[in-house]
């Protein structure tokens, strides 16, 4: 069983209301570095804005962020998740509504959020995803799965072992690794290794000597 959203979401979550504008939200995802802000009304999550909301419904159309509310740009009907939904629940939610951030939320109040690179890391989720139909995933989508599938689909992961300690993800650590050599991680590359001697065991590359 996966861990639930509760031990894994950031509880510290930016919000703005519906009278806010889009300069407000980029304003505040630029201060705190984020890419989305929750939009409550009343106390209540109503609708999300995220970095792509923006480049999709105001700068590609040419409006100004200043006399853009919140309200005409955001996302909704809001898709949120319960503390309680196991990690790989919540991963499936994502793929089968296209978005790749989720707010939790509790008796109808916000808790937190997660995103969909934060499952990913999670033990257990990867394979809980397997034989999950992508057909309908966005490419945006796809290409966060690629990260962590070898094909993008359903095939064994890349996760380095080393990224887990207790169960939990601490994600690479890089050149502070013990197993870090020069410019590459020393798992990765005998992984890598590992795969191309399975594929010459499987395929005949042998050439005859001409006498």
């Amino acid at each position: 069983m996966s861990q639930k959203l509760k031990s894994i979401m950031v509880k510290d979550v930016r919000t703005a209301s519906l009278e806010d504008t889009v300069q407000d939200i980029a304003v505040l995802m630029n201060k705190y570095q984020i890419g989305c802000v929750i939009i409550v009304d009343e106390e209540q999550p109503v609708g999300i804005v995220t970095e792509r909301d923006i480049m999709k419904r105001v700068v590609s159309k040419g409006l100004v962020p200043k006399d853009s509310k919140v309200a005409d740009v955001m996302s909704k009907p809001l898709i949120t998740a319960s503390p309680s939904m196991p990690a790989g629940d919540a991963a499936k939610v994502m793929l089968k509504w296209n978005i790749k951030k989720l707010p939790v939320a509790e008796e109808g109040r916000l808790v937190g959020v997660v995103t969909l690179t934060d499952l990913l890391r999670v033990e257990g989720v990867i394979e809980t995803l397997n034989g999950t139909a992508l057909s309908g995933a966005s490419k945006r989508l796809k290409k966060t799965l690629q990260v962590y599938f070898d094909d993008g689909i359903k095939q064994k992961t890349r996760r380095c072992p080393l990224m887990y300690k207790n169960g939990m993800s601490i994600g690479c650590q890089l050149e502070r690794c013990m197993w870090w050599t020069e410019d590459e991680c020393a798992i990765t590359k005998l992984a890598r290794l590992q795969e191309f001697a399975q594929l010459g065991e499987e395929k005949d590359f042998s050439v005859e000597c001409e006498a």
